[in-house]
């Protein structure tokens, strides 16, 4: 009895060690993660939908503000996809005159069927988005083949304070070298995303930066650390310094070039070691 207690103990060993050895050969060969997915953690999509009253968001995702002047849109009422425009080598591109007229085209017949009872022709129903205006992600797919990420978003015209409250949507292919896609780093694509849609934290220490000089709101006497006051996070200061105002974090992600800290209420991404993010 004694023996088989003891070659059944061998058997388990055996067992657990071979599943060790598999799991541990299956971590090493684990892929890293791809372009998408570094976008995807990067870029929270925005939900919209329709309701009676109109355009509702269901979720806003991660604000960003235009940043290049020329980008065209579709109102989101508007069943049609909007023509993309273009961003490589620094440069943004409008779509080319046939697809802005195929829109056209495709406004007059939406029209006809709706049977308006207008004579008019159909108007071009796209619009310029301002530079500095806010917007959200909506779709974002990496086409590694032809070398573009195409990036679509919603123009959400309530976050600038506008009425009646309309919504519109944009669509920009960027272009990158060949062969970029495909090295899995995300930190060059990241950037040129942001030379046309930058991150907008929305934050008291991004508005700060941005405002024209005028009168400082009072300031506490001395720069120490106070804990009963709140913690200002801005862009630029170094990983010691965020872990010096607000400690170790819950959970630290790391992706390529960035790390990404997350605190119970707060995200916040570093790049090349200094805050790029505050969410």
């Amino acid at each position: 009895m004694s023996q088989t207690i003891q070659k059944a103990f061998k058997i388990l060993s055996w067992s657990a060690a071979a599943a060790l050895a598999c799991s541990l050969a299956a971590a090493q060969n684990a892929a890293p993660p791809s372009i998408a997915e570094q976008l995807q953690a990067q870029y929270q999509l925005a939900k919209l939908t329709r309701d009676a009253s109109g355009n509702v968001v269901i979720s806003e995702g991660t604000a960003l503000a235009i940043q290049k002047d020329g980008l065209k849109a579709l109102p989101f009422a508007n069943p049609l996809n909007p023509c993309a425009s273009t961003y490589a080598d620094g440069r943004l591109k409008a779509a080319g005159f046939g697809c802005q007229a195929a829109r056209q085209l495709g406004t007059g017949l939406i029209k006809n069927l709706l049977n308006t009872g207008s004579d008019q022709p159909a108007s071009d129903p796209t619009v310029n988005l301002a530079v500095g205006q806010r917007a959200y992600p909506a779709k974002i797919a990496v086409d590694d083949k032809h070398d573009t990420v195409k990036f679509s978003v919603l123009a959400c015209d309530p976050c600038n304070a506008t009425d009646p409250p309309t919504y519109y949507k944009a669509a920009v292919d960027f272009r990158f070298p060949k062969g970029l896609l495909a090295s899995g780093d995300a930190s060059q694509v990241e950037d040129m995303i942001g030379q046309v849609f930058s991150i907008d934290s929305g934050g008291d220490a991004v508005q700060a930066q941005d405002a024209p000089a005028g009168p400082a709101p009072a300031a506490s006497p001395a720069p120490a650390p106070a804990p009963a006051q709140p913690v200002s996070i801005q862009q630029g200061q170094t990983i010691a310094a965020v872990e010096q105002a607000l400690g170790k974090p819950v959970k630290t992600i790391t992706l390529a070039s960035k790390v990404i800290y997350v605190y119970s209420d707060l995200k916040i991404t570093f790049r090349n070691g200094k805050v790029t993010d505050v969410q």
